[in-house]
């Protein structure tokens, strides 16, 4: 907005006006350029930490899927290992014949293990960068909040001190 100071006075008659501010693009969409420009920095910024925070949660619930499969592969593999160092066992009078693994399903079990702590590495990697992107994008929306409060705080007092002027 473009204020123009005018002061006029009347020496031979002894009156005087209050200084006016003279409107010249009191309707000119522009004049609040920075105020509109702060809301859609604010809403850009607001739609980024959003789905900075949804691809966190999804990051999330997916290690913890990876984690839960790294878990059960550890598992398998352990068993597997724990049961073929075991002879038969005598309970009771019964005799229990364990079947033990063969060298190749072990083989398999710990290739399949070390591909279930892989995937879980990975996952922790991709769920951190996840939740550092929604840190910082909310950390964006805390600024181009303050950017649009300050803006429209701005403009507010600019208003009112145009307003006590005419008064």
């Amino acid at each position: 907005m473009t204020h123009t100071l005018s002061v006029t006075d009347h020496v031979e008659n002894h009156t005087y006006h209050h200084p006016t501010f003279e409107e010249t693009d009191l309707n000119d969409p522009i004049a609040h350029c920075d105020l509109i420009d702060a809301a859609h920095s604010y809403a850009r910024a607001a739609q980024a930490a959003a789905e900075a925070v949804e691809a966190a949660r999804t990051s999330a619930t997916a290690l913890v899927n990876s984690d839960i499969e790294a878990i059960e592969a550890f598992n398998a593999e352990w068993e597997a290992k724990t049961a073929q160092g075991r002879g038969p066992r005598n309970e009771m009078g019964f005799t229990a014949e364990v079947k033990s693994r063969t060298k190749g399903d072990l083989d398999a079990l710990n290739q399949a293990t070390e591909m279930a702590s892989l995937r879980y590495q990975q996952c922790r990697a991709i769920s951190l960068r996840a939740e550092l992107n929604a840190e910082q994008a909310t950390h964006a929306v805390d600024a181009a909040q303050a950017r649009l409060v300050e803006t429209a705080r701005r403009l507010t007092t600019r208003e009112a001190t145009r307003e006590n002027m005419t008064a």
